[in-house]
């Protein structure tokens, strides 16, 4: 019997150390859409809750929504922006990768408890840049997709640092550039361009105030309780093909 309990406890343990990192829809407004390859639709309509996965694209449209990436980092998407998560907190690099299609992408990288060091790198890459944070406020910009966000519509691909620092390389295999605390580089092709931040984005970047993190416990929470209903729907969907 105790020779069970213990087989029991491995696995659920091993399961829990295993277990995929999630994103969840913490705020959205107006049209938003989620789409890859879990899902039967093309595009899935976005709702207050719904959680995202390695390989899902979130696309908006005329609204906007925002996303809490584990407890790693939270990102706020702009009209006509759209991204896709190539890679969630990786169990072995401890990594996220998040592919900007187009438009334009808030990030806020969440500090560590004091007196933890950080270890999990976020990376925000496009066709123009690729950006390397830690710990920072940034906005990445690119063209939008199928539309204008008139709001934004001044701010040229790039990345634009609002706290902490950002290397920004044209491609993986570039050479880096620090972008600092009230600094941007503005891309064109293979140039990179730094400067002051400008004062029209520096306000537009105000956002980042109104952004909050969820907390540990109840991102667990949430979390767990998708993949209990996830393994009752596998469940259901064994049964029902027998």
């Amino acid at each position: 019997m105790i020779r069970i309990l213990v087989s029991i406890f491995f696995l659920l343990f091993t399961a829990a150390l295993t277990a995929d990192e999630v994103g969840i829809i913490s705020f959205i407004q107006g049209k938003n859409y989620l789409s890859g390859p879990r899902f039967k639709k093309a595009k899935e309509p976005v709702k207050l809750g719904s959680i995202l996965k390695k390989g899902d694209t979130i696309t908006t449209e005329d609204g906007t929504c925002e996303i809490q990436l584990a407890t790693q980092a939270t990102i706020r998407l702009a009209k006509y922006s759209s991204v896709q998560i190539e890679d969630l907190l990786n169990p072995k690099s401890k990594s996220t990768t998040l592919k900007l299609v187009g438009g334009k992408l808030f990030v806020k990288a969440h500090k560590p408890a004091a007196g933890v060091p950080s270890q999990n790198q976020l990376s925000v890459v496009n066709p123009s840049f690729v950006a390397g944070v830690r710990c920072t406020e940034f906005l990445a910009a690119a063209p939008d997709t199928g539309g204008v966000d008139e709001d934004l519509s001044n701010v040229e691909t790039g990345v634009y640092v609002n706290e902490g620092t950002v290397a920004v390389s044209p491609d993986k295999k570039g050479k880096e550039t620090l972008v600092k605390e009230n600094e941007e580089v503005l891309v064109s092709g293979k140039e990179l361009k730094k400067q002051i931040l400008d004062e029209f984005v520096k306000e537009k970047m105000r956002i980042f105030e109104e952004f909050k993190a969820i907390k540990e416990e109840n991102y667990q929470r949430i979390k767990e309780q998708y993949e209990k209903n996830d393994q009752l729907m596998n469940d259901y969907k064994g049964r029902a093909d027998e």
